[in-house]
Order: C-alpha cells, then structure tokens, then sequence
C-alpha cells in the first residue's frame, strides 16, 4: 500500500536545503570577514595610540605648568635635583628627586599625570612599584621616583648623561625659565620629554623588552606597529609643548656608565 506524502512537507524539506551553505561559501565568509579585520585592526590600533598621545599631551602640559608655577614662586629658578648634601637623586634617566616631586605636587599634580598613558604599568603595577620603591632610604641616590618622562632639570640624571654625548656647557646655563640651553631661546629649549628610551645591541638600538628593576621590562612611551619610535612629546622651558617626530629627534644621548639607558628627542 502506498501512502501520499502529506501536503506541504516536501516544499519544508527543500526550503532547509536552500538555506544550508555549502563548504565553499562558508569558507569565502570566514575569508571576507579575515580580510575586514585585517583591514580595520591596524586603523583601530592607531586611533586607540592617537588617544594615548593626545592623553600624554595633557600629562606633560600639566607637568609644565606645575614646573612654571614653581619658579614663578622661586625667583625663576627650575626646581634641582641634588639633595641638601648635593648629592645626585636617581638612577636612570627617567628617575626624579622625590623632593622636586613633592614640591611639584604642590601645585596639584596628581601621580598618574607624571607617567604617560602608554607607561602606567611602571606607576599601576605592583612591580617596580614606581612611585613608591625608591622612597624609603634618604640616603643617595634615594629617594627618587621613577616617572614616565625624562626631567632636564638642573643636576637631574638625563642631564648628567647629557654631559656625555653633548658638552655640559651646552646645559649648564639651564637653571631658570629665562636662561636657555646655548645658543637657543627659551622657545626652542627642551624642558621636560616623552621616554624615548633604547639600549644599544647587536642589531642596533633596542626600544621594547629593556630589562629594568625587578625582572620587569620597560618600553620607549610611542612606538609603530613595527616597534620602532614614533616620536614624542615635548614641553619648552617657554611652556608650549609639541610633538617631535622620532625623524627629526637629533639629540641621541648614548648610555654609558652609570646612566645604562640612552634616550633621544
């Protein structure tokens, strides 16, 4: 005995096979949406590193202006960073006198604005513990903090380090807002920079994974998709900032000595 299909079921069945993909097409789907995502990562990296720069702009401007009110207060003088037995505070280039910090603080800055954004892991993580490590001996070269920016303040680190790719002479005259570095004004005198940081290697200079305190790593603050420097910020002994393309950086201070890490800008 045969029996009839029942009306309508033989359409339902050749409706499902028309909506089920093949192999092929899902394989060209998974390809189209690989395509997009390569093509929208890379543009959405670079808009989350523009953000980054823009919040490290106003990091550094407000750090600016905390060292201009500071000498408004002390008779134009930038703030020094020996100790009262002139002794110098800090280790690398990046570290700064915890007493030129407090005085800094003064006039309300806060801690995460002495780091850039691309550099608060040295201020949030437990290890260096950056604000807080190297504060606990008065004795030198503590008690310094290690910040996010390179300090050319008068006796500060990355001047001393200075003295040994540049003549001293060259910074020596420094020591107020109204006395620029020689032969410049005090509209073309670097004040206060991005960390763009390196150690010379084989295969030329390093600017990612440098070995720092604590088996950590430390980076150069802007960096390309091919870790290389992209440039950084700058604040003037005048108080304008710009932004210098990592191109254009000639001041390449080599590490030696006691001052392992080189930087530039």
């Amino acid at each position: 005995m045969q029996f009839a299909e029942p009306r309508g079921e033989a359409p339902a069945r050749a409706s499902l096979r028309r909506v089920a993909f093949t192999l092929i097409e899902l394989l060209v789907v998974i390809a189209i949406i690989a395509i997009l995502a390569a093509m929208l990562l890379p543009a959405l990296a670079r808009s989350k590193e523009k953000a980054k720069i823009t919040q490290c702009k106003s990091n550094a401007h407000q750090l600016s202006l905390a060292t201009l009110m500071y000498a408004g207060d002390n008779q134009d003088k930038l703030p020094n960073c020996l100790n009262a037995n002139n002794q110098a505070l800090g280790v690398w280039v990046w570290d700064m006198s915890a007493f030129v910090i407090s005085n800094l603080q003064s006039y309300a800055v806060r801690q995460d604005i002495f780091y850039c954004p691309n550099e608060y892991y040295l201020y949030n993580s437990a290890t260096p513990d950056a604000w807080q490590a190297f504060t606990v001996s008065q004795t030198a070269p503590q008690p310094y903090i290690v910040t996010g920016y390179i300090w050319l303040f008068p006796n500060s680190r990355a001047v001393d380090a200075l003295s040994n790719s540049i003549p001293a002479e060259y910074w020596g005259d420094v020591q107020k807002t109204t006395t620029p570095r020689d032969g410049y004004n005090v509209a073309t005198t670097e004040l206060i920079t991005d960390a763009t940081i390196f150690l010379n290697g084989l295969g030329g200079k390093k600017y990612t994974d440098i070995a720092a305190a604590g088996g950590t790593a430390v980076r150069t603050a802007h960096l390309n998709p091919g870790n290389t420097p992209s440039g950084g910020n700058i604040d003037f002994l005048d108080g304008h900032l710009e932004w210098r393309n990592f191109k254009v950086m000639t001041n390449i201070v080599n590490p030696s000595g006691s001052a392992p890490l080189g930087f530039m800008f």
